[in-house]
């Protein structure tokens, strides 16, 4: 059977190249880079300069399915200066539209994010072949381990409504529902509150 174990720092690659599959028919994603052509190299970036070298992250070991997350008290803002390779693949693969709609979306999240400390699921997903097979629940378990153990709760934003019922199993309820910037789609902001 497949195990779910920790990422490390320097896998920064594959866990792009699955979130990136698992979210190539992501609407928000779409709307930003008009394409899925980018997002691999997009999570791994954002992998490399936040998730892995301050957060935390989770892989299946036959590769299928990662998450990543960011423990309480840390940002998920990646520096103008560490940022700048993530601009230029935005640019080169949707313009400068691409650019200013991936602001906006960022700016609105940094808005809404809630302020009490939590854990932050940033990602979470499994590689389309792999899709409605368990590999979510099982990635989700091993995660809300950790979280129950330092009783804390939890924040994500969805993305897809279809997603809400697969989050609300593990005690996450839609807070609000949001469009991250004029013409985007709607984005679900969920909370979980702390397993005591």
């Amino acid at each position: 059977m497949t195990e779910v174990r920790s990422l490390s720092v320097g896998e920064h690659q594959l866990i792009g190249r699955i979130i990136g599959d698992s979210f190539s028919d992501d609407p928000i994603n779409l709307w930003v880079f008009g394409s899925a052509d980018p997002l691999a190299k997009f999570y791994e970036l954002e992998a490399k300069k936040c998730y892995l070298e301050s957060g935390f992250g989770w892989v299946m070991d036959d590769h299928s399915g990662g998450a990543l997350w960011l423990p309480p008290g840390v940002s998920n803002n990646i520096s103008l200066w560490k940022s700048l390779d993530i601009a230029a693949l935005m640019f080169r693969n949707g313009g400068f539209g691409s650019m200013i709609r991936g602001m906006k979306v960022g700016e609105t999240l940094h808005t809404k994010h809630p302020r009490e400390p939590h854990y932050y699921l940033h990602a979470i997903g499994a590689i389309q072949t792999r899709q409605g097979k368990g590999v979510g629940g099982r990635l989700m378990e091993a995660s809300l381990q950790r979280v129950d153990a330092d009783s804390m709760p939890a924040y994500l934003e969805s993305s897809k409504e279809r997603n809400i019922p697969f989050y609300r199993r593990y005690g996450f309820e839609v807070i609000e529902e949001i469009s991250p910037a004029e013409g985007c789609p709607p984005m679900w902001l969920m909370w979980r509150e702390a397993k005591r």
